[in-house]
């Protein structure tokens, strides 16, 4: 297996795929209608004609977007044995859709700070910019064990196709 780093939006090769997935909500890091777009026209330039393109990202509707003060996150024990404190804010830009979260963790002789941007598009949205991109829908889940997609669940996780013969 080949690993492959370079920008989605980009990216370019002659080979074409059966099948391209995405996992860990990373169609979220696409902060912008732009960057949404040129990925999905990667995807479907490199799939094969009815090719497989499946993808999660949360669900702006079953999230809470509000903004918080920071707050207790919860704790872990890293790798040392040494037990670290998570605290963390979040702030939502709703003219941009995007969800501003900052992480913060405190070793008790250390603290890191952490930022993160996901942008949260809606599944009407994201089925209109999908079929404009090319693609059709064969089903949506709200979870990889395949749990009916419904509008209040978390996550989104769409099966799509490239058009047969495209």
């Amino acid at each position: 297996m080949d690993f492959i780093e370079a920008d989605a939006r980009t990216f370019d090769s002659e080979k074409r795929f059966s099948m391209i997935y995405l996992t860990g909500n990373a169609f979220q890091a696409f902060l912008s209608d732009e960057d949404q777009r040129a990925l999905l026209e990667t995807v479907y330039k490199h799939l094969e004609s009815n090719g497989m393109f499946i993808f999660e990202t949360r669900n702006p509707l079953g999230n809470d977007l509000s903004n918080q003060e920071e707050s207790i996150w919860g704790n872990f024990i890293d790798k040392d044995g040494i037990k670290v404190k998570v605290t963390g804010t979040q702030s939502y830009d709703s003219s941009n859709q995007i969800m501003h979260w900052v992480t913060f963790r405190d070793w008790g002789s250390e603290k890191t700070t952490s930022r993160i941007a996901c942008r949260f598009t809606d599944n009407d949205t994201l089925q209109r910019l999908l079929t404009s991109r090319g693609f059709f829908f064969e089903n949506q889940y709200s979870n990889w064990d395949k749990t009916p997609f419904t509008p209040l669940s978390p996550s989104i996780i769409s099966v799509c196709r490239k058009k047969h013969g495209a």
